[in-house]
């Protein structure tokens, strides 16, 4: 507002008194116009001074630049007091004026009805008064240009130009016209501003950010003037604002930061710098609403060199503008401290009596805390403030978003990374969504999942060895085969103990895949002899308890063969007999008497025939006394190419030994280099390196971790108390428990000593490392905080299993279609499933428990090493892509079939980095479990069919459970499903 408009304001009110006063309103409204704000303030003033039967001041005279001086600086001094204590300040002030006191009332009684209208105009009358004084405006209410636009007054003036209200006539819209002076409009560099405010408002579009519509000129008898059209703010700058109440209320304080965060961070999405922002370029609607405007200054980062850099508003700028140096965002957030430190506080940082002195002061002085003005101001905003005003451009927050997150009421996550905190784990748990996994998304998961499980049961029949090897005899059969061979050899005593199990040959695969074409490879691996699966039997006078240590149940040679009567056979997947190996009694009273053995016997239980082979001299010294021996060389019917050797020892008539010794068997006691050789010399010093260095590290940061008191001590002890109980839970149903003390030992050795150090070792890493996490990627543990928490049925936590879970089944598709390929060309060699899992009902739990256990620790150390990395690299791509290549390094080194293995080994890797990254901790261990925990085959008739059948069953009701949970009580059928 300009010194001619408050004269006609006056002139308004005092032609109102003058009529009667049921005609007032009638009055206003026609000179009004449709200016509200105008006819409020004219109200209040009309009321005000006829309570009084007093008329405003109606001298004609133009205000001097001196009175307007003082004018101001009565009228800033009353607003800071209560308004009952502004009639004793105006009568100490204004005895001898009672013109001027008159004015100030009247100042102090429009601003409360319509201080929008005065938009700070007092205070910049004052100081540019000088420079308009006596400038007449341009264009008169009424007035039409361009035959669009229709003046309806004068909004301000300035050095630079006017501002006027106005009608787009076209549009049926209010609209702001700035123009420049007609002075400024023949200056070819303002006119480039000119162009370059409008170029700059166009990229930004938001609700918080003052729209600019276009730019245009209109001629008048002085010359061409240039203009822009603008939204039309009814509202009031955020300085006039401040000068009138002071300080905001900490409710509304923080909204409008709020809002001056969300329309500066849209400026810096677009890539424009404002580089003068300050309260007097912010303007509230009469909702409250914040739009920020005049973007005159604003441009991008990298086209702003030079002089360039220190344009803008000296009490706003930044010490990096000051100094001419570089600017960027953060120096908008510098000037966004300032505005919010008025906001929440009425008062400006520094005040200065001359720019040098003001130079200084934003380079070196410290800004008095807010607190320090406002006792009650929340901590929270004071650290915002203080972060966003440091004077190194790398301390301050790094963007407006950030500084909104940090607000009261923000996210609290996002907060206490801007300010460079580590969130605590209830903070990690309670962020993110809280509402369910949209319909359309979890229906897709679902049907993905039980669509790959049914491709996965049908590729898998097609693909494994097991459906194609032992289609005919299942392991009961087997067992009873194995048995009846033992009594026909003489073996007739009743067993204390027996146990049974499967394994692949791999010796034999290996050989098969050097020897043999491609094409002809499966066709001979799913041959029943030589049979790339051994199935084996023992029997013991005594109970058998395994000794090596670990939760594994009985083995072929564990424990070994050291008892008296103990009988061990290994049978093709006919039944037929592959090897024998039993122990004669230690002590043997009887006649030294040798007896010959019944080497036909041994030869029928292969399917051999003993004439068919040529005797020979034994080689191969059985592991047991003998007093016979016997060897054969010759081939097999089936294969007749390869030759076969066999060897056979007998004590007192009865076998003890008995092989069939095909060219790829190797000797299990033969002599074992002292050194590795090649590759696998730098593969173990790296896996050597690696075991030894992960423990100690993990101690001396966890240690670190304790004394900063950021430890997860609770989700620590709660993931250890889960590796220990799944791992004895797991030996409790694998192990070969007998009724004797050895089950102590074995509990205490085989399932209490390595069950809990995986818990410690889970706890270690969990303590040294969980911090960093939660400090740069808390994101990723958020479901999994919950699922700590004991929130399973957190939507989240149900989003990500389900996520994970159909990841993790499709991922294995490709291996399984690859492999089907292989299959039908012939070639396929890899063995894709567990043997044991598809032997029994208690294999098939402990693979599960087995599985979940190693994802759980596999997904742990993927997330730790990857930041880790991340770390070292400080580069999330160089990071991830070094955890990519490293499983292909380590295959080259260690591996048989380094390209396949290294190629495999990326794959998985990076997926899983892709799953981590994007979905979390949670989503990578259900991945992890079932990309491993699948279908062996569909036809669930087969005697391995009902293991399959209840993998099938186990992984549809996780995934079943994971679709409700993720839902969120969201209903399913809404008749929208299909519009969304």
């Amino acid at each position: 507002m300009t010194p001619e408009r408050w004269q006609h304001i006056k002139n308004l009110v005092n032609s109102a008194l003058i009529e009667n006063s049921e005609s007032h309103t009638t009055f206003l409204q026609q000179s009004c116009a449709e200016d509200l704000s105008l006819r409020l303030g004219a109200e209040a003033l009309l009321s005000f001074h006829e309570d009084a039967t007093r008329k405003l001041p109606d001298d004609q005279a133009p205000l001097s630049p001196q009175q307007w001086q003082r004018i101001e600086q009565l009228f800033q001094s009353a607003l800071e007091l209560d308004p009952a204590q502004r009639a004793a300040y105006l009568n100490q002030h204004c005895s001898d004026d009672e013109a001027l006191r008159r004015e100030v009332e009247s100042l102090l009684v429009y601003q409360a009805a319509a201080g929008d209208v005065i938009q700070g105009a007092v205070h910049e009358a004052a100081g540019l008064l000088a420079a308009t004084s006596g400038v007449k405006a341009r264009f008169t209410p009424g007035t039409t240009l361009n035959k669009r636009y229709r003046i309806i007054g004068l909004l301000g003036k300035g050095g630079m130009g006017e501002v006027y209200r106005a009608d787009d006539l076209k549009l049926g819209q209010p609209v702001a016209l700035k123009f420049l002076t007609e002075k400024l409009s023949q200056d070819k560099a303002m006119l480039a501003r000119f162009h370059s405010e409008v170029a700059m408002a166009h990229r930004v579009t938001h609700p918080n950010v003052c729209r600019v519509h276009d730019i245009g000129e209109v001629t008048t008898g002085s010359g061409t003037s240039h203009f822009l059209t603008m939204e039309y703010v009814d509202g009031e700058d955020l300085s006039s604002l401040l000068r009138r109440i002071g300080r905001l209320p900490a409710d509304k304080a923080v909204e409008i930061a709020n809002q001056l965060c969300a329309g500066l961070s849209a400026a810096h999405d677009a890539g424009v710098l404002h580089r003068d922002l300050k309260p007097a370029n912010v303007m509230l609607d009469g909702k409250g609403r914040v739009r920020i405007t005049d973007f005159g200054l604003a441009g991008f980062a990298e086209q702003i060199r030079g002089s360039e850099v220190m344009a803008g508003t000296p009490a706003y700028m930044s010490p990096e503008q000051f100094a001419g140096k570089e600017i960027t965002t953060k120096s908008d957030l510098y000037a966004l401290g300032l505005v919010l430190y008025e906001i929440f506080t009425g008062k400006r940082v520094f005040e200065a009596g001359s720019l040098e002195e003001l130079r200084q002061m934003h380079a070196s002085s410290a800004p008095t805390t807010p607190s320090s003005w406002v006792k009650d101001i929340d901590p929270l905003v004071e650290r915002v403030i203080l972060q966003c005003l440091e004077k190194d451009p790398a301390k301050r927050l790094s963007s407006a978003k950030q500084v909104a997150d940090a607000l009261p009421g923000g996210d609290p996550l996002a907060a206490a990374l801007a300010l460079g905190e580590t969130p605590s784990p209830e903070m990690v748990a309670a962020a993110g969504q809280k509402i369910g996994m949209k319909p359309k998304y979890a229906v897709a998961c679902l049907v993905a999942i039980i669509v790959g499980l049914i491709i996965t049961a049908w590729l898998g029949s097609k693909v494994h060895y097991l459906p194609q090897v032992m289609r005919e005899n299942s392991p009961d059969a087997l067992v009873h085969k194995a048995r009846d061979i033992i009594q026909r050899l003489g073996y007739t005593d009743q067993p204390v103990d027996q146990a049974s199990g499967a394994y692949y040959d791999f010796d034999y695969i290996q050989y098969v895949e050097q020897q043999t074409p491609p094409t002809k490879r499966w066709e001979q691996l799913t041959k029943s002899q030589p049979s790339a699966i051994v199935f084996w039997y023992r029997q013991s006078p005594d109970y058998l308890l395994a000794t090596l240590w670990g939760k594994i149940g009985v083995g072929f040679n564990n424990p070994p063969q050291d008892r008296s009567g103990m009988v061990n056979v290994a049978l093709d997947t006919q039944g037929r007999l592959r090897r024998l190996e039993a122990v004669p009694p230690q002590r043997d009273q009887s006649p030294a008497v040798i007896a010959l053995p019944d080497w036909a016997s041994l030869f029928s239980a292969t399917g051999l025939e003993l004439s068919r082979f040529s005797p020979t001299e034994p080689q191969w010294v059985p592991p047991t006394a003998f007093d016979a021996r016997g060897a054969w060389t010759g081939s097999h019917p089936n294969r007749p190419e390869i030759a076969l050797r066999i060897e056979a020892a007998a004590y007192r008539g009865k076998p003890v030994y008995f092989r069939l010794i095909w060219p790829w068997e190797k000797a299990e006691r033969g002599q074992i280099p002292t050194q590795a050789i090649g590759g696998q010399k730098a593969f173990l010093a790296v896996f050597y390196t690696l075991f030894l260095a992960l423990p100690l590290g993990a101690v001396l940061l966890a240690r670190h971790n304790f004394r900063q008191g950021r430890t997860d001590q609770r989700g620590a002890f709660r993931l250890a108390a889960f590796v220990f109980l799944t791992t004895i839970l797991s030996w409790m149903i694998g192990a070969n428990h007998v009724p004797t003390f050895q089950e102590v030992r074995s509990l205490t050795i085989n399932g209490m000593a390595l069950a809990s150090l995986w818990a410690v070792l889970a706890w270690l890493l969990y303590i040294a490392l969980e911090p960093f996490v939660r400090k740069r990627w808390p994101s990723m543990l958020i479901s999994w905080g919950r699922v700590l928490n004991g929130d399973l049925r957190d939507p989240l936590v149900g989003r990500d299993l389900l996520i994970g879970t159909a990841i993790g089944v499709a991922s294995y598709l490709p291996t399984l279609l690859t492999a089907f390929i292989q299959v039908q060309n012939g070639t396929q060699l890899v063995r894709l499933r567990s043997l044991s899992a598809n032997l029994s009902g208690r294999y098939l739990i402990i693979d599960f428990l087995d599985v979940l256990i190693n994802s759980t620790m596999l997904a742990v150390f993927v997330l730790f090493l990857l930041l880790l990395l991340r770390i070292l690299t400080r580069r999330q791509w160089l990071a991830t892509s070094i955890i990519v290549l490293l499983p292909v390094v380590l295959s080259s080194l260690g591996s048989n079939n380094p390209v396949i293995e290294g190629i495999d080994s990326a794959v998985f890797i990076l997926l899983s980095a892709v799953v981590l990254l994007r979905f979390g901790l949670l989503a990578l261990i259900a991945y992890f479990v079932f990309g491993d925990f699948t279908p062996l085959t569909s036809d669930f008739s087969a005697w391995y069919g009902g293991a399959s059948l209840w993998t099938f069953l186990v992984v549809l009701a996780i995934a079943a459970y994971a679709f409700h949970t993720s839902l969120g009580g969201q209903k399913l059928f809404t008749g929208k499903l299909l519009e969304e």
